[in-house]
């Protein structure tokens, strides 16, 4: 039984973590370069992505509103992650400096790409519309909850702005349009959702291949008590306790599994960008994805198993 499970689970997370490694070692025999991982990670954000999730809603067989407990609990899990790994890093006395770079880098997990990965792999038939529920709500937490840790206490932030970069990612939108489509009960015609079907087949590959490409692996094993910190946080600690939480308040079955799964992804990869552009600490950021990336294929495979020989999934 014990080695059926550990099948059964690398089924879900081996396919996502091999798809990485194939991105470290295309880049390394410089049969990728940089340019690629800029274009095709522009593809996937701008395009398939969002196809990829505009399906996922209208083409499903189950009623949106009968998962809106899941699409609470997301969100109460995700402000309170980064409440306690705001907390964490004031109690361990994070210096100022790396602060927010550290809260950003602890909370904020790979939904769109490897959380997401994680649960098409996991429930073929229902991991997308569940994933993308969980994506909608809480994405725009991350990316509000980002901006303001990551702000200087002399850098004024326009929320105005903000809210609008929010609902302009072509995500939200996609995620907006599909449920109109959804709601007015419009029928899209066959030819389209093929088209769209094999336009969302782009994605999972291209974006977990960049994500292998783009590692800094000579950063991924630094000594550095800090990232450790922040790594041990993401990949352990906050799924822990998000998924006991999901569990003492009746979420169950495929929601559990996609609540583990998402939130126990590594640090996505926009924290980067986000530290950069807001004069953060990027270096301490590139250092938590990169270690958090690595160790994820592990955690989130113990995780499973624990789950899974536990009756829970």
């Amino acid at each position: 039984m014990y080695i059926s499970l550990l099948i059964q689970t690398l089924s879900i997370t081996a396919p996502v973590v091999l798809l990485v490694v194939l991105g470290v070692y295309l880049r390394h025999k410089q049969h990728i370069d940089d340019a690629f991982v800029t274009t095709s990670s522009r593809l996937v954000f701008n395009v398939s992505l969002p196809v990829l999730m505009f399906l996922a809603i209208v083409t499903a067989d189950m009623s949106v509103s009968q998962h809106l407990p899941l699409v609470w609990f997301s969100l109460g899990a995700a402000l309170g992650a980064f409440a306690l790994v705001w907390c964490v890093s004031r109690f361990v006395r994070v210096p100022a400096a790396r602060h927010g770079a550290f809260v950003q880098g602890a909370f904020r997990s790979n939904l769109g790409i490897i959380g997401l990965a994680l649960c098409l792999n996991a429930y073929p038939e229902e991991g997308a519309i569940l994933g993308a529920l969980v994506l909608a709500v809480v994405t725009p937490v991350y990316n509000l909850l980002s901006v303001w840790v990551l702000a200087s206490g002399d850098k004024e932030i326009s929320w105005g702005q903000q809210l609008m970069t929010t609902l302009r990612n072509p995500l939200i939108i996609a995620i907006g349009l599909a449920s109109v489509v959804r709601l007015s009960e419009l029928l899209l015609p066959q030819v389209l959702l093929q088209t769209g079907e094999i336009l969302a087949g782009l994605t999972l590959p291209l974006a977990l291949i960049g994500i292998g490409a783009s590692l800094t692996m000579s950063r991924a094993l630094v000594v550095d008590p800090v990232v450790w910190l922040a790594v041990a946080l993401k990949l352990v600690i906050l799924p822990s306790v998000v998924v006991f939480s999901a569990f003492s308040l009746g979420v169950s079955g495929a929601s559990l599994g996609v609540v583990a799964l998402m939130f126990a992804s590594p640090t996505a990869a926009a924290a980067f960008v986000m530290a950069k552009s807001m004069n953060a600490d990027a270096r301490l950021t590139a250092d938590i994805i990169a270690l958090s990336t690595l160790g994820s294929g592990v955690t989130v495979t113990t995780i499973i198993y624990v789950l899974n020989l536990s009756g829970l999934l």
